[in-house]
């Protein structure tokens, strides 16, 4: 097994998912098949115009890499991403100051659980920020069962007391992603990641088997504009 985004061959264990995180870039499941999306299904060209969001290590160096200086990378709190030049981004209020039909690529990586807004507005904007061939990947924590959201007013201690330390504002489940991802863009009905990479590629990845073939916090949604369906 190797680190599709920095060739690591080591890796650590995360909780209740051992040997997953790479050791030498931290780097993900989800972190690793967003890259294999970015270097075998996405023609992104020298300067592309890239904005990454909550940005990974790794994938960060693979983008900087690809854009150069037209590689924008943001957080709601850059503090936690020292040395990647991460500048700060309200999604609930920054995200219309954003130039309309200009991205190659958005990325974003478990960050919608944590908007303390519309997601759905949040999604529909950033589409509307790609190019007409554009592409924005995404993915989010998707678990068994029911969807819902809820946003309180509060101190920082309130909400931990209300949504724990993950501060999920949201939770996202398998039986309702058509009535809710479903309903912005046009997605599978049934995910198959084999149906992209072949299993050696997904292997040599380190993406375990049970990612493969059912939604999950690993899934990778590949949107464009002409997937919008509002």
């Amino acid at each position: 097994m190797r680190c599709n985004l920095c060739g690591g061959t080591e890796f650590s264990d995360m909780p209740k998912r051992p040997k997953v995180r790479c050791t030498a870039c931290g780097s993900l499941e989800r972190t690793r098949v967003a890259g294999l999306h970015i270097q075998h299904k996405l023609a992104l060209q020298p300067g592309a115009r890239i904005l990454h969001f909550a940005p990974e290590r790794g994938l960060s160096k693979l983008l900087r890499g690809i854009g150069g200086e037209n590689y924008r990378c943001c957080d709601i709190n850059p503090e936690l991403y020292p040395g990647l030049g991460v500048e700060r981004f309200d999604l609930t209020r920054d995200l219309f100051d954003l130039p309309r039909g200009y991205f190659d690529l958005i990325l974003h990586n478990h960050v919608l659980e944590h908007i303390e807004g519309n997601y759905s507005a949040v999604l529909l904007r950033l589409a509307a920020a790609l190019k007409p061939d554009g592409t924005m990947l995404f993915s989010m924590p998707i678990l068994p069962g029911h969807f819902s959201d809820e946003l309180i007013h509060g101190t920082h201690e309130e909400k931990l007391a209300k949504f724990g330390d993950t501060l999920h504002v949201r939770r996202f489940g398998r039986d309702f992603l058509q009535e809710t991802i479903g309903m912005l863009f046009s997605i599978p009905a049934e995910y198959d990641l084999t149906r992209s990479f072949p299993e050696a590629v997904l292997e040599e990845a380190n993406i375990p088997a049970h990612h493969w073939r059912t939604y999950t916090g690993t899934s990778i949604f590949r949107v464009s504009p002409a997937d919008i369906r509002v």
